[in-house]
């Protein structure tokens, strides 16, 4: 008999509702809704609507409910990073969550570092330093003294603040605390001294959990604390086989690549190169640095669109690869291409601003922001390998960024290295596996890529590398052009 598990998968521009479905060692998905997800400016403040996302979530659950009855066993939340809400007294949300884009954070790295010096903070945390971390958020409420900083009882990250209005209990999932940089992943506690030294308030943070928690139930169906961390999920589902050595790729908005790891790594040259130490399922670390993904070209396409020319995908990476290879240069995760906004602008500008010509056209600023995204992994691939002493001979995509063929085999070629895909529901497949787990229904993470293996081969594509003497040269341009 089947048994059936509910995973909420919110990511940074949609979020959808999944059932997975395990019957004779395979796993089936049925999408339940899908839902709008991002950003709205309100007076110069950009929010994440959560009072929208609760209530597509529970139509999820009713929809869940309503097909598979008494066969469906558990659910669990995936999420964002590093953003979150603030509870009062009573329990009741104080403001909706601000997005990590807003701009409320800049000018906090030397706030910070005015009274903890860099080294001690990665000493103490082991986080890749980027401003939209909740440690600069908390930051800036600290030093602006908001009403709702003061008056707060409780912080939640987003997966704990949904899991809270469901089952009433106010718990922190381990991966999701790891992302925002004062979480220590050594005493496996939160980084009080790191804290108390910012003046940042101590008395907010929530009972610990880890992935695979059963932490209540809504109307009778058990709640889990998953992978909290969307990514945390992602490389859950990486059909990694036990003894493989290779690279994980979560790709979408994000790009995270990395690997994983049963310690962090912590010293300074993980430190030199900005890499993170966020905690992972089933007691491991995910060893990765986050990376702008396909953000830049999903908002290129949304303002060619806004002005009337109603690109597809297929008609942009057709545009890419009729386009000449190697003419500009850029660093995708600069963070002149951070904030939503005017992108093939941009591009243009970072070209004339480091020496380059500017180009004109769609197709060769699309090509740009393609290229830009392959160089810029196999620049990190290279440091990666590195820094683990490993030597990683192949790299694994998952999530639904994996279904660009084209930046798939660009990867490839850049890297010099095998890559293989899939499955592209990797988040909310992660997240299911960890319910398994939660519910007993298996018996070790093994057991769930194994599942993962067999249930979603179809889905797997290989890419070989082409052209790489040319990609090697590309890159050593790449470096002398944009590298930070």
């Amino acid at each position: 008999m089947a048994k059936h598990y509910l995973a909420v998968d919110l990511g940074a521009s949609s979020g959808r509702t999944m059932v997975g479905s395990l019957e004779n060692g395979k796993l089936t998905l049925k999408e339940m809704n899908r839902f709008w997800n991002g950003p709205t400016e309100i007076r110069g403040t950009l929010l994440w609507d959560f009072v929208h996302l609760f209530r597509n979530i529970k139509e999820g659950i009713s929809l869940a409910k309503k097909e598979f009855g008494e066969g469906l066993v558990s659910m669990g939340i995936d999420t964002w990073g590093v953003d979150f809400g603030l509870l009062d007294a009573d329990g009741n949300l104080l403001r909706n969550p601000v997005n990590y884009r807003d701009s409320r954070t800049l000018g906090m790295f030397e706030k910070v570092f005015e009274k903890v010096s860099k080294d001690e903070v990665f000493a103490q945390t082991g986080v890749q330093f980027m401003e939209l971390n909740t440690l600069y958020q908390l930051m800036a409420l600290s030093l602006e003294d908001s009403f709702q900083y003061r008056s707060a009882h409780k912080l939640l990250f987003s997966p704990d603040l949904l899991n809270y209005w469901l089952t009433g209990n106010r718990v922190s999932e381990r991966t999701i605390a790891s992302t925002s940089q004062f979480y220590n992943p050594i005493t496996k506690d939160w980084a009080y001294d790191l804290l108390e030294k910012l003046d940042i308030r101590t008395d907010l943070f929530a009972e610990l959990v880890d992935p695979g928690t059963v932490i209540g139930d809504t109307d009778g169906l058990p709640v889990v604390a998953v992978g909290g961390h969307d990514t945390a999920s992602a490389f859950a589902a990486v059909p990694v086989a036990k003894d493989e050595r290779c690279a994980f790729l979560s790709s979408g908005t994000w790009s995270l690549l990395g690997t994983e790891l049963p310690q962090p790594i912590i010293n300074e040259d993980s430190l030199a190169a900005n890499f993170t130490n966020e905690v992972g399922v089933c007691g491991t670390i995910r060893f990765l640095k986050n990376l702008s993904g396909l953000w830049m070209i999903q908002e290129l396409r949304r303002n060619w669109n806004e002005q009337d020319y109603d690109y597809s995908w297929a008609a942009m990476e057709h545009m890419a690869l009729e386009s000449q290879p190697f003419e500009f240069f850029i660093n995708p995760s600069d963070e002149a291409f951070l904030a939503p906004g005017d992108m093939a602008g941009r591009i243009q500008d970072y070209c004339e601003c480091t020496g380059q010509d500017r180009p004109e056209t769609h197709a060769q600023i699309i090509r740009a922001a393609y290229e830009g995204l392959a160089l810029l992994y196999a620049s990190v691939y290279e440091t990666l390998e590195q820094l683990t002493g490993r030597t990683l001979n192949t790299l694994r995509i998952v999530g639904g960024g994996c279904k660009d063929t084209l930046l798939d085999q660009l990867a490839a070629n850049a890297t010099g290295r095998r890559v293989v895909t899939g499955p592209t529901e990797a988040t909310a497949t992660g997240n299911l596996i960890m319910q398994m787990l939660a519910m007993g229904d298996i018996q070790s993470l093994e057991e769930g890529r194994e599942i993962i293996r067999n249930s979603f081969a179809e889905e797997t594509r290989e890419f070989e590398p082409q052209d790489t003497a040319i990609w090697r040269s590309a890159l050593k341009k790449w470096g002398q052009t944009c590298r930070k």
